[in-house]
């Protein structure tokens, strides 16, 4: 079977990711009608998704469940809650592009490093491998949890994890190329102008001044200031591999 990695871009799995929500939610109860509301897509269309016409599966349902069941889960509860907002394009995208993560972080697992790298690689292997499985852990057990604050904490840790995974694994990828690839960052004025945002975003911390009882949703928004320290200073040093290659 084809791996769901190769060649495939994020908005051609957007349809496996509807299909996959659709049948979820059939199993839940849902009506075409309401699916269709959901998912923001037509009556018509839920019932080729419910039939396999479209959005039929490209890899091994393992590499998909718990990031659909996860997204199936916050959906479901929008509609039980009577919000009518339907999933937005955003979320399918972020699906589609986990599922191609795990599916490259598969495939390269299964991959036998070359000799001149192998000591490198398999540290990066190993890495990889707890990367994924965090990932796949934290999903399966944020769809248990009845808080919400700590079904969005997991989904957090989720999402990071498989960001750590993409990177590891491009990076593996790197290594088997016959010469280090070509340094190409974006240009000052960009970086600079991003910088700007992130220091307004953090002149004020989040968890110092929003006042909130819940201990969960504290830690979330510390992990947003968190976030913008870390993006200043990795920006910064990106501003700074400029200034080196322009000397």
């Amino acid at each position: 079977m084809r791996n769901i990695a190769e060649g495939i871009k994020i908005e051609n799995l957007i349809p496996v990711v509807r299909a996959r929500l659709a049948l979820s939610l059939r199993r839940e109860g849902l009506r075409v009608k309401d699916i269709a509301t959901a998912l923001n897509t037509t009556p018509a269309a839920v019932v080729q998704y419910l039939k396999g016409k479209r959005g039929r599966l490209v890899a091994r349902p393992a590499q998909v469940d718990r990031t659909i069941d996860a997204l199936a889960e916050r959906v479901l509860q929008r509609v039980r809650s009577g919000v009518r907002e339907g999933v937005r394009m955003a979320e399918l995208m972020e699906a589609a592009d986990q599922i191609i993560i795990a599916s490259k972080g598969s495939r390269v697992l299964e991959e036998t490093p070359r000799k001149r790298e192998k000591q490198v690689v398999e540290v990066l292997r190993q890495r990889l491998e707890l990367e994924l499985k965090a990932s796949e852990r934290c999903l399966e057990s944020a769809v248990k949890f009845d808080d919400q604050y700590s079904k969005l904490l997991l989904r957090m840790i989720a999402a990071d994890s498989m960001r750590h995974a993409d990177v590891v694994s491009q990076i593996i990828s790197w290594t088997e190329l016959p010469h280090e690839p070509t340094l190409n960052v974006p240009k000052k004025e960009f970086l600079d102008a991003i910088l700007q945002i992130e220091d307004k975003a953090g002149e004020q911390s989040l968890r110092d001044t929003v006042k909130i009882s819940h201990p969960v949703a504290r830690l979330l928004l510390e992990w947003i200031d968190a976030d913008e320290k870390k993006h200043e200073r990795i920006i910064n040093k990106m501003v700074h591999l400029i200034h080196q290659g322009s000397t």
